[in-house]
């Protein structure tokens, strides 16, 4: 207990006074013995039993304080050290079908077996790639020796590697994954790096490496995250890969909590693992909280803005049974002040009189204490709850908005692939080819239900899966939009609408221009796999050990997914209008009645990743709500 109430100094402090108001119960009843036994026993043999039950009061009372604010910190460093490694992994799950995609480029291929291609027009194919996909900052081809052939990145003057990797990539069928300094990448420290051998007529003729800015994206999850008083970092058993802490190093996954110097509490969480994809072997996230400066709960509080409207009680029995102690002893005392009055007054004994005026005394500091005591449980409890839904919805449009940067960024690097572009600017295509290439792809990234090809009359010439569509003519707007564009930078996406691409569900899809010898010649279209896709999203964001659900909603609250069986998606949802006016990473929050039951409503909008809905003009507004019930 001493070392929990070091990190909570104002717990410490309740204890204290409550510490020493007993002991002035005692001293003052010691004091009316003394002087008055003889004509108020009975009433000095209450404020003895009374003392008894105040200091079990105080036991519980602080116990109950400690519990409730330790949860509070716990569970949020539990939640975001979670949050930080499974928003990690999810990001590094889409580089390992990067690298298998781009390993089959048939213009890197013909550059390695032929040499035909010239160096400069591979190297802007290459900067095409990575301008769609702003989380890399090299991409190198090397040939079977080691011997690097062509690399982006100008400031790395990579001319041959030693790296183990490279051998690694050849013997193994799949990509292969370091952290690690490397002369790859000589200049940073180090460098995450996927590498994928490059085969041509079942020969290896090369590997393919992907320098993924590991540093970069950390910050950004950090930042998102973390407010003054925590951190956060990424470590394996062996080393610390990244940090904003000197002390989160130290691996504590197998406790609930750690407490270290009697000021910081961490957790450590393993990945959850996303499609099967751990990352590196060992890896964890720490969160780390520093209680120097804690507020108390009740402060923080207060500096809220937010109002709410129908504010329930959010205690628990236990901590009304607390409470309902706590009241018992306050009535306790009044019974003794106004007996020992009756007693003064009947048998004129004026020595009572100071004893209970330090009676009334007691009882005032003791109401003081017991009413900011309680005033501190309930804040800790309600700012967990609301902590908890904003956490919830924070992270389910964060990893929304980086799940679909994705999908915009797909469509746009599938479209650059040069077979794709050299067939339909043919007058016959080879669909059967352009069918087995778009499997290959749709085997790699497993959001999408399907992947197809289009030409400039909007009819569907190849199909990854779902081949009776090829021959369907295409009437959606997006469409149109794709086949008049001029930028190689553009993507566009369909309304989130039923469509019989997705089985007559609603889904994105996403669209980028294929375009050969500087004119458009088609489109490449990616059918998200919306329904379990959004539906994990939310599972996984929800607070665990809460009842509740969540949505995704747009601004005209159209479902988008929900969890809740009862809500359907595009049903429009009845929410007051205060929870689709939640701006960036502000978010929104009240108590409200929804089908005859009472929940705690976090709203909080879509604020982009990257350039995703940020720089790239589009425009798609949405929200997240959690209802966590009552």
């Amino acid at each position: 207990m001493n070392e929990l109430l070091k990190i909570f100094p104002f717990i410490e402090q309740t204890k204290i006074d409550l510490e020493k108001q007993n002991k002035f119960l005692n001293k003052v009843t010691l004091t009316g013995k003394i002087n008055a036994l003889h004509v108020a026993a009975n009433l000095f043999e209450f404020t003895d039993k009374t003392s008894i039950v105040f200091d079990e009061l105080k036991t519980e009372l602080i116990d109950a304080l400690l519990e409730e604010n330790l949860r509070k910190i716990t569970d949020e460093l539990e939640f975001k050290a979670k949050t930080t490694i499974d928003i990690l992994i999810r990001n590094l799950f889409e580089r390992t079908a990067d690298v298998g995609f781009l390993s089959t480029d048939n213009l890197i291929c013909t550059f390695l077996t032929t040499q035909d291609i010239q160096k400069e027009k591979l190297l802007q194919h290459l900067q095409e790639y990575a301008s769609k996909y702003s989380v890399y900052n090299e991409i190198v081809i090397f040939d079977t020796e080691g011997n690097a052939k062509i690399n982006m990145n100008p400031d790395n003057k990579i001319l041959h590697s030693n790296d183990s990797i490279l051998k690694d990539a050849l013997v193994s069928d799949s990509y292969v994954e370091r952290y690690t300094h490397s002369d790859i990448f000589d200049a940073q420290e180090k460098t995450l790096i996927y590498a994928q051998k490059i085969s041509y007529n079942n020969e290896d003729i090369g590997v393919l490496c992907l320098c993924f800015k590991f540093e970069d994206e950390l910050s950004s999850i950090f930042s998102n995250l973390t407010v003054n008083n925590e951190s956060l970092s990424i470590s394996n058993s062996k080393e610390i890969f990244a940090t904003n802490s000197q002390k989160n190093h130290i691996s504590y996954i197998d406790k609930k909590y750690t407490i270290l110097e009697h000021k910081y509490i961490v957790v450590s969480k393993k990945t959850s693992g996303y499609q099967g994809y751990y990352g590196i072997d060992g890896w964890y996230a720490t969160a780390l909280f520093n209680s120097v400066g804690l507020k108390n709960p009740v402060e923080a509080l207060e500096e809220e803005s937010n109002e709410q409207n129908n504010e329930p009680n959010l205690l628990s029995e236990k901590l009304q049974l607390v409470i309902e102690k706590a009241n018992n002893i306050l009535e306790d005392i009044a019974d003794v002040i106004i007996n020992g009055e009756l007693i003064a007054v009947k048998q004129r004994v004026y020595l009572l009189t100071p004893i209970l005026d330090n009676l009334r005394n007691i009882s005032t500091e003791l109401f003081k204490s017991i009413k900011n005591s309680i005033k501190n449980l309930e804040s800790v409890v309600k700012e967990g709850l609301i902590n908890d839904g904003k956490m919830a919805s924070h992270l389910a449009i964060d990893i929304m908005d980086r799940n679909l940067y994705e999908r915009a960024n797909d469509s746009r690097w599938w479209a650059l692939t040069p077979l794709f572009q050299e067939e339909l600017a043919s007058k016959s295509v080879n669909t059967q080819e352009l069918n087995s290439v778009l499997n290959y792809i749709n085997d790699l990234y497993t959001v999408y239900t399907n992947i197809f090809l289009y030409d400039t009359n909007k009819t569907v010439v190849a199909s990854s899966n779902n081949h009776h569509i090829i021959g369907q003519k295409l009437e959606d707007s997006y469409v149109s939009k794709t086949l008049s564009n001029q930028s190689s930078q553009a993507y566009f996406v369909s309304s989130f609408e039923n469509t019989s691409l997705y089985n007559d569900k609603a889904t994105y899809i996403y669209s980028a221009s294929i375009v050969h010898e500087g004119k458009v010649v088609g489109g490449v279209s990616v059918v998200f796999d919306s329904l379990p896709e959004f539906q994990a999203i939310l599972q996984d964001s929800f607070p665990a050990h809460k009842k509740g659900f969540m949505l995704f909603v747009d601004k005209n609250k159209k479902v988008i997914s929900s969890t809740n069986p009862s809500i359907k998606v595009l049903q429009t949802v009845s929410i007051d209008d205060k929870f689709i006016t939640s701006t960036g990473k502000h978010s929104v929050y009240d108590f409200e009645i929804l089908q005859d039951k009472q929940y705690l409503i976090v709203s909080v909008a879509s604020n982009g990743y990257r350039e995703y809905k940020i720089s790239d003009n589009y425009k798609n507004e949405v929200y997240c709500l959690t209802f966590i019930e009552i």
